[in-house]
């Protein structure tokens, strides 16, 4: 059996021709790369607004829980749910349970929702999470001072993601359908106070 011998010439050339290859390989990754014209981000239709009253008598505080965030539970009282179609009102036994972290400035959002139409009966259960940064307008609506007042969602960076369930076919689109909503307050003067958020459906193409 004959065995070749090996040369340091034999080393030289298998080194610069593996490091040929993988230069060659990567400027192939980069040539292939996806642009990123390929990859749209969705877009937003904007299809329903929601009103939710709070209520200020029966709210609960939990002060300090755990991690010394504070937790407050507040009923809510009134409101209602409009798309370009209906216009639902709020029934009564949904609550809000906002968890907030003082250290950040920052109020978790988690609500149960309910609606009816009047004139058709169709039923609506919205449940969402979200998240709400502290500011000097918000604090006031929170802490109910006679200084509060109406503001814009663009004042605020208060996000929730929306899930719905229905009872008539017609709607039953909401349930195929994931939402985002940006929220504001509504001050009317009168001594109570609500939430509304602009809810837009996520559209892709």
């Amino acid at each position: 059996m004959y065995i070749k011998q090996a040369h340091a010439s034999d080393f030289y050339v298998a080194y610069h021709l593996d490091s040929s290859l993988t230069l060659l390989h990567a400027q192939s990754l980069q040539r292939y790369r996806l642009e990123p014209e390929s990859a749209m981000a969705p877009s937003l239709e904007h299809v329903l607004d929601l009103r939710i009253y709070r209520s200020k008598t029966d709210t609960l505080a939990l002060n300090s829980t755990k991690g010394n965030a504070q937790r407050f539970i507040s009923p809510l009282t009134g409101g209602y749910l409009k798309g370009s179609s209906f216009s639902a009102d709020f029934v009564q036994g949904g609550s809000d349970w906002l968890h907030v972290d003082p250290a950040t400035g920052t109020t978790y959002l988690d609500a149960r929702l309910h609606f009816r139409e009047q004139s058709t009966g169709d039923v609506f259960y919205i449940r969402f999470t979200g998240v709400m940064r502290l500011d000097a307008s918000i604090e006031k609506v929170l802490q109910w001072s006679p200084e509060a007042r109406s503001t814009r969602a663009a004042e605020h960076y208060s996000f929730v993601s929306p899930v719905i369930e229905v009872s008539a076919e017609r709607h039953k689109w909401m349930e195929q359908t994931a939402f985002v909503g940006h929220g504001h307050y509504y001050v009317p003067g009168d001594g109570t106070q609500a939430v509304e958020f602009e809810i837009y459906r996520l559209v892709t193409g």
